[in-house]
Formats: structure tokens, C-alpha cells, sequence
């Protein structure tokens, strides 16, 4: 197996335990190893405990996130935040046990790689004002943080069915760009 085929499936099987981690925050490791279509002793060879397993699941979803911030468009007249917003709710999975893991705010190997998925989006955000899309008086840390949870909602609306994934975007910047006012 080359070394790209087995990166691949390394990250399938962080994909497969993310998924299945938001769904069932407590699974033990067997549970995780059969969502991922893998055998116990395969996970047991690759995380010997379950700290070490969320620790790569954790550090797989800001990878993929950070992927996923980086691809926004500088060029577009919004300074790219529509196309942060279509890139992010696909990673809702990710986003969604990065929240929901607790353990994560001691990991200090997480707390280092996620900072850098936060000055991307910060990045994204100051484009967007800078091109007239979002209010200057807003502060940085709550235009992060409502970009971000709406980008959670809509990942989940689109989950339960509620909302068309390809829809999800749009209401997403409705939101943030309109609020909910009449």
C-alpha cells in the first residue's frame, strides 16, 4: 500500500469515528472500530486508549476545517465569505465534536492547531468588512462566533432534513448578513 493510500485511509477511519463520536459521544472504541468498517484490534493498534483516539480525531477535524477555511475566495466581492460559509457546513460533523468534547479545552496540541482555523476565518471575516458586507462596528469575536454557530444550526437542519444542502449557504448568509428582523 503506498503512503498516500494509507493517509487516505487513516483519514476515512478519523472521518468514520467523527461521525459516529457526534452521534454516540460515549461508543467505546469497539463501537467506533465497527461504525469505521475496521476490526477492534486495528483500532487498538492505532489508539491504544480513547483519549488517544479523540486526540487525532480532534486533530483530523481542524485539518479538515482549516481545509475548508482556507479555501475561501479573497478575490470575491464579499472578500470570500460566501464561499467560507459553503466550504464550512459540509464539516459540520467536525465543527460539532470539536464543541461537544470537553476534554479538547486541555489539549494544548489542539488548542495550537485550532487557533489557526479561527485566524482563518478572522481572516475571511475582516475581507468581508473590508468589501462592505458586514458591519465594522461588530466586534471580531462575535462576528467568529455567529458565522460559526450558524454554520452549525444549518449543518444540522441539513441533517435532519429540514434544509436542502445545497440551500444551506444561502440561509446561512441571509442570516448573518440580514439578522431575523422583519
Amino acid at each position: 500500500m503506498t503512503a498516500l493510500a494509507m493517509r487516505t485511509q487513516h483519514a476515512d477511519l478519523l472521518d468514520a469515528a467523527v461521525t459516529y463520536l457526534v452521534g454516540n459521544p460515549r461508543a467505546s472504541l469497539a463501537d467506533i472500530a465497527a461504525a469505521a468498517g475496521i476490526g477492534r484490534t486495528t483500532l487498538f493498534k492505532r489508539y491504544a486508549t480513547r483519549d488517544e483516539l479523540e486526540h487525532a480525531v480532534a486533530m483530523r477535524a481542524v485539518d479538515v476545517c482549516l481545509g475548508a477555511a482556507r479555501s475561501a475566495d479573497p478575490d470575491a466581492p464579499d472578500g470570500g465569505l460566501r464561499s467560507l460559509v459553503t466550504a464550512l457546513v459540509p464539516v459540520g460533523p467536525q465543527l460539532s465534536f470539536l464543541w461537544r468534547t470537553p476534554s479538547l479545552e486541555t489539549d494544548d496540541d489542539f488548542c495550537a492547531a485550532y487557533q489557526r482555523v479561527d485566524e482563518e476565518i478572522l481572516a475571511v471575516l475582516a475581507r468581508a468588512r473590508a468589501a462592505g458586507a458586514l458591519d465594522p462596528a461588530q466586534p471580531d469575536w462575535w462576528l467568529r462566533q455567529t458565522l460559526v454557530a450558524l454554520v452549525y444550526v444549518a449543518w444540522e437542519c441539513v441533517g435532519s432534513g429540514r434544509l436542502a444542502r445545497l440551500d444551506a449557504p444561502d440561509r446561512v448568509l441571509d442570516t448573518m448578513l440580514s439578522g431575523v428582523g422583519a
